[in-house]
């Protein structure tokens, strides 16, 4: 069994890999970084023989989890963006400061829809963007603020506004403040997808929409029969590397 790993801004999501049947993935687990790591330490994965990990945080948990797979003789890697992987191609000059989720969610796309032209929406902390054409090539994207980051960010820097979130997502036209600051978020969201859509039309026809991370399944439903909703994406992507 293989552990798939994304630790992300704000919590760790993992999924199973079943060794011989390598398209066969487990369901998504979110966990904060803390009862991730009690996990770790009280041998919840002792069926495991390989870990392959990104991580867009920090260095503390990555040294636990390979300290974790040292003593228990299990092989780990850690996956950096690169120049190309996988018949994908990196549009940046320096691939390395490419985020690897991104790199990651392209890089799974591309294997679960070879040769289309893809935009790729990363819904989380950060909303991100980006292009990869039919033949692997990535034609750049764009970091936005998240919808919880837009919401808070504007709180803090603001007096006179009192608001608090909001489950529900919606652009509808608000009548107070709570709403309004909510519903604003998930327009500019929106707004900004939709944008991306015209943009990457007007390149080559997109053949798929897909989106994907902690806010992925409420943009599907603000912009029904456009975005295709494709939750393990990054974890198709980390699913083609190996530790050994």
């Amino acid at each position: 069994m293989r552990l798939l790993v994304d630790v992300g801004n704000t919590q760790v999501k993992y999924v199973l890999q079943d060794v011989i049947d390598k398209s066969s993935l487990s369901d998504v687990i979110y966990l904060n970084y803390q009862d991730f790591h009690q996990q770790l330490i009280q041998g919840m994965f002792s069926q495991v023989n390989e870990v392959i990990v990104a991580n867009v945080h920090g260095d503390e948990l990555q040294e636990a989890i390979e300290a974790w797979a040292a003593e228990n003789h299990i092989a780990c890697l850690q996956v950096h963006s690169s120049a190309k992987a996988f018949g994908v191609t990196s549009s940046y000059l320096e691939p390395e400061r490419l985020g690897v989720d991104r790199w990651l969610a392209m890089i799974g796309a591309q294997r679960l829809f070879p040769e289309q032209n893809l935009l790729i929406i990363d819904a989380g902390t950060a909303t991100t963007v980006d292009l990869l054409s039919a033949a692997g090539q990535h034609c750049g994207g764009w970091i936005m603020p998240g919808v919880d980051v837009l919401f808070s960010s504007l709180l803090t820097r603001t007096r006179k506004i009192v608001a608090s979130p909001k489950a529900q997502a919606s652009m509808a036209f608000g009548a107070d403040s709570s709403t309004c600051l909510n519903h604003g978020a998930w327009a500019m969201t929106i707004g900004a997808i939709k944008e991306a859509i015209i943009q990457a039309n007007d390149l080559f026809v997109l053949d798929r929409v897909l989106v994907t991370g902690g806010n992925a399944q409420e943009i599907s439903k603000l912009i029904p029969g456009v975005c295709q909703l494709e939750t393990k994406l990054i974890f198709h992507g980390l699913s083609c590397f190996q530790a050994r």
